[in-house]
């Protein structure tokens, strides 16, 4: 079922109504839904009964987002050893920066949200591949990053000749996501310099760069990658905007802890 939320995701042509006709034809997906929405966390004043009050109440985006990260949750929330980030750990930050990246689309017009929110939350999929080949590398991946320079992604890539971002991108090649979405997903760290002028990519690395800033971010690879200052610049005017986003990152991350504890 999963597939097929990111099959309607990542096609700019799917309507709404097809979200809702998946989503109510699936009980689990529906109860899971619904079970959400009339949690405490979600606040709403009046109980949801169905997918169709969810979405007149809630906005189809937020429906889509409940749904495609309830059903992902199977492939992120396992603990990754070799990034030492403990169970549920990637899915909640991969959450939060899904939700920071959707919001700095919307604030730049830059679309499609679904198609951005979806490659946010699944930017770093190929770490749950990769994590035990860095297990067994990590010493020497370390040593590359503090002593020599490398970022994280490069030591990774000279240690065991593959990395999570190219490896996520193979994974999305894989479930048939269309080429943007491979593209902003295997160039979400901005080392290709060619990424660094696709908006869509660069809000990607902005919302990840993002979360590793808030003192909350776990990983081994936390600050070990690249700062960009000019697609900084081109997002934030101020550095007061950027203090801003961060505050809003804990709150989404705060969210996505409530959610994670009613799965």
């Amino acid at each position: 079922m999963a597939h097929k939320v990111l099959s309607l995701a990542t096609n700019a042509d799917s309507s709404i109504s097809e979200m809702i006709d998946l989503v109510q034809h699936d009980p689990a997906i529906t109860a899971n839904l619904l079970r959400i929405c009339n949690s405490a966390h979600m606040g709403l004043a009046v109980k949801i009964d169905s997918v169709q009050q969810a979405v007149a109440m809630l906005g189809m985006q937020q429906v889509f987002e409940l749904v495609l990260s309830q059903n992902l949750a199977v492939h992120l929330t396992k603990a990754q050893e070799g990034y030492q980030m403990e169970k549920g750990d990637l899915w909640k930050q991969s959450v939060a920066a899904a939700m920071v990246a959707r919001l700095l689309a919307e604030r730049r017009d830059i679309y499609p949200l679904q198609a951005i929110y979806t490659a946010a939350l699944l930017k770093d999929i190929g770490k749950v591949v990769l994590h035990e080949f860095v297990a067994h590398s990590l010493e020497k991946i370390q040593e590359m990053v503090t002593f020599k320079g490398f970022s994280f992604i490069e030591a990774e890539q000279a240690c065991i000749g593959m990395n999570h971002a190219t490896l996520g991108g193979i994974v999305a090649k894989e479930w048939n996501f269309s080429p943007h979405m491979v593209y902003m997903i295997e160039n979400h760290h901005l080392d290709n310099p060619e990424a660094r002028n696709d908006p869509a990519t660069s809000t990607l690395y902005l919302a990840d760069m993002v979360a590793m800033m808030v003192g909350t971010c776990t990983g081994i690879d936390r600050l070990a990658y690249p700062t960009y200052e000019e697609t900084f610049d081109d997002f934030f005017l101020t550095k007061d905007e950027l203090k801003a986003l961060m505050l809003t990152y804990t709150g989404f991350l705060k969210g996505a802890q409530n959610l994670f504890s009613l799965r």
